[in-house]
């Protein structure tokens, strides 16, 4: 491996642009800008590598350059900080050197000709192939280290382009991973122009240049026309869903039950107040992440005595309004599987059920491979976690009554099966219970209730999780979550933008409630509603607004932007293992050829046979050196048996030839009508004995 000190400069310095890119202390927002060009770098490493090693090593380097910049903050979490930094940022840094592996791929097989023709301009292809392989590399890249068991969708292209919206409106047909898919395809563009700055490049190759030029503007171009029209587009509500959103500010791991119930009680009666204030009830009471430590549903029993001075099951009966609370849940009591939840209380108090969490932080939440004895031992001696959450179970749906509209006509147009007959009996009469679906309606009334799905913490990161809950029937997402642990606005943001793509990708309202912060209402086109400062206690109280439920492209058909991308990536693999083999196979069906030599008959007319390919056979060239000259084609095996007895004679004897023409020396000359010669073997050691005339032999 012959790794020069500038490939490392450049994967250094690629991972540096790329971390400052992504929302951080100095721009808080990240900066779309930076995301443009942060690849650049690693691009122009990776054309300068000569192995599959240096390629590994330079995409390392710059993963984990990007990881320590941007989620330096793990090192905050609840005293194992050396574990959930360093084990994140080694396992996601080796992620991307095998992603590095599969980026070789393609410059491993261009030639010095092709290279050439690139310079030529002869190839007009060859430009944008390089450019799309590494932009649909980067893409797998960022997809495989977001989904899983172990994903973490921190650190990514899409992360950076969130303050400029109207090219992150394609996340709901692409998903986030359209938007890395133009930002990556950008940075090569960028590199290739600074690869022709020093380099005389002939014209033809300036016109390809400025074809990919072309190319990639008018896909940002396009994406900017969309996000507009989906931006300005008017969206009206269906309906309102009057939230108390509070925002305790209060770190659990250092407060007890206690501290944090009653500063949460106490922002709770603020936010009830406001919007009695504007004659308005309240339909929900929303507590973040974590504020209840007693396992449920055993805790109910805790909670209706506790605190003293006023439980909570009494607080919440004397408010007549339905809260939900994250906290604990115990889903198995013989195996202690611990489950985080988000557990909901009807309006008098009592404990309805819960929702747990899905998609657990990996070396926070849940250690991989925590059952294995050997990683227990590991974790309770080396690290000192002994213990980890179980991923929830199942997906739930909410459903709360809405006290703010309520018509007094249900519509009827609900709920009803798509062919129907309606019927009477022998009698003529009508059947009650059919005739009441058409006075009451088929199915309660929408407009009285909403039905919304929680996802929990960093499940709103993880759209495979949440389009399992949008296709319950979901009308909002309602994210309850706590990040106080971090300290770092930059944590609180960046799990914000994250979690921002929701709306966009589903079109619907998303609602995040947080312990610390970014609590935070937002639209269908991602723009803010309404939101709390961070690091601060407060409580929001709003009238959210509710659309109309959309099956977005994405919605449907989830990451199939990425299944297009990881099918031409497959393709070309094959092809290059197609291109490997290809030689021993042409070998293997080389050595089994069978040739045909056509001989020409007696008093055949002006007919040329055509010479066969020399095959050197070793043995005979040993064994007939002064003949070697008189052989023409491959030897015989019979023939050269033949030569080897009389190789003594082979040299003296002469050919006897008819009385008008001797036989010819090379099968290349013309048979004369006059001569009249027999032809004879092709290849064969001439010998005094005269050979029966035929039309064809095979010779191996």
């Amino acid at each position: 491996m012959n790794l020069t000190v500038l490939q490392v400069f450049y994967a250094v310095f690629s991972g540096v642009i790329e971390g400052f890119a992504i929302a951080n202390e100095l721009i808080p927002y990240g900066s779309p800008f930076l995301a443009l060009f942060c690849l650049a770098p690693l691009y122009m490493a990776l054309h300068k590598s000569n192995s599959y090693k240096e390629s590994f090593v330079i995409f390392f380097i710059q993963v984990l350059t990007v990881h320590l910049i941007s989620s330096y903050w793990l090192a905050n979490f609840h005293g194992f900080a050396a574990f959930t930094l360093g084990a994140s940022a080694a396992g996601t840094a080796f992620q991307g050197g095998l992603m590095g592996i599969l980026a070789f791929a393609y410059p491993s097989t261009i030639k010095k000709n092709k290279k050439l023709e690139e310079k030529s301009g002869t190839d007009c292809y060859f430009l944008f192939k390089k450019m799309l392989w590494f932009t649909c590399i980067w893409v797998l890249f960022e997809y495989e280290k977001s989904v899983g068991a172990m994903g973490y969708p921190w650190g990514t292209l899409s992360m950076a382009a969130y303050n400029w919206k109207i090219f992150t409106q394609i996340a709901d047909l692409t998903g986030v991973y359209g938007i890395t898919f133009m930002y990556a395809l950008f940075s090569c563009l960028f590199a290739e122009g600074i690869e022709l700055i020093p380099s005389n490049a002939r014209q033809r190759a300036l016109n390809h240049y400025r074809q990919a030029l072309a190319f990639t503007f008018a896909l940002f171009a396009a994406a900017g026309l969309y996000g507009i029209i989906q931006t300005l587009m008017p969206r009206t509500p269906e309906k309102y869903f009057n939230a108390v959103l509070v925002q305790q500010n209060v770190d659990p791991w250092e407060t007890g039950d206690k501290d944090s119930i009653e500063i949460s009680k106490k922002l709770t009666d603020e936010g009830i107040n406001s919007f009695q204030k504007e004659g308005k009830d309240t339909d929900l009471v929303v507590w973040s992440e974590g504020v209840l430590s007693k396992n449920f549903p055993g805790a109910r029993f805790f909670y209706s005595r506790f605190p003293e001075e006023e439980p909570l099951q009494q607080y919440i009966a004397k408010k007549q309004v339905p809260f939900l609370i994250g906290g604990m849940t115990k889903v198995n009591n013989k195996k202690r599987h611990f489950a985080n939840s988000a557990i909901l209380f009807d309006r008098e108090g009592s404990y309805s059920g819960f929702y747990s969490k899905i998609q657990l932080v990996p070396f926070a939440e849940k250690i991989p491979f925590y059952e294995n004895p050997l990683m227990n031992l590991f974790m309770k001696k080396v690290v000192g976690f002994d213990s980890t959450l179980t991923s929830g179970f199942q997906y739930v749906l909410f459903k709360v009554p809405l006290k703010t509209h309520i018509p007094e006509l249900p519509p009827l147009d609900t709920g009803h099966k798509l062919f129907e007959s309606i019927e009477l009996d022998r009698t003529g009469l009508a059947n009650q219970d059919k005739t009441n679906l058409y006075i009451n309606g088929a199915a309660p009334n929408p407009d009285t209730y909403l039905s919304f799905t929680t996802p929990i913490c960093f499940e709103d990161a993880f759209p495979s999780v949440c389009r399992n809950l949008y296709k319950m029937g979901s009308e909002l997402f309602l994210n309850i979550t706590n990040d106080s642990w971090s300290k770092t606005r930059s944590a609180e943001i960046q799990h914000f933008i994250v979690a921002s793509y929701l709306a966009t990708e589903f079109r619907t309202t998303l609602v995040r409630c947080a312990n610390s912060g970014y609590t935070v209402i937002l639209d269908p086109a991602g723009k803010t509603v309404a939101g709390l400062p961070l690091f601060e206690q407060g409580v929001l109280s709003q009238s959210i607004p509710i659309y109309a439920r959309k099956n977005t492209i994405y919605a449907m058909y989830g990451d199939w932007f990425v299944v297009i991308i990881t099918l031409f990536v497959l393709s070309y693999l094959l092809y290059v293992l197609y291109g490997i083999w290809q030689p021993y196979l042409l070998k293997k069906l080389k050595g089994s050829k069978t040739a045909v030599i056509i001989i020409p008959e007696e008093n055949d007319e002006d007919v040329i046979a055509p010479e066969p390919k020399p095959i050197t056979d070793s043995a005979a060239e040993k064994n007939s050196k002064k003949t070697a000259k008189t052989s023409v084609g491959k030897k015989s095996s019979k023939t050269a048996k033949t030569s080897a007895l009389n190789k003594e004679q082979a040299g003296k004897t002469t050919v006897k030839t008819e009385s008008k023409a001797k036989a010819p020396a090379k099968t290349t000359e013309k048979v004369s009508k006059k001569t009249g010669a027999k032809a004879t073997k092709i290849g064969a050691k001439i010998t005094g004995k005269k050979e029966t005339p035929t039309k064809a032999r095979k010779s191996k």
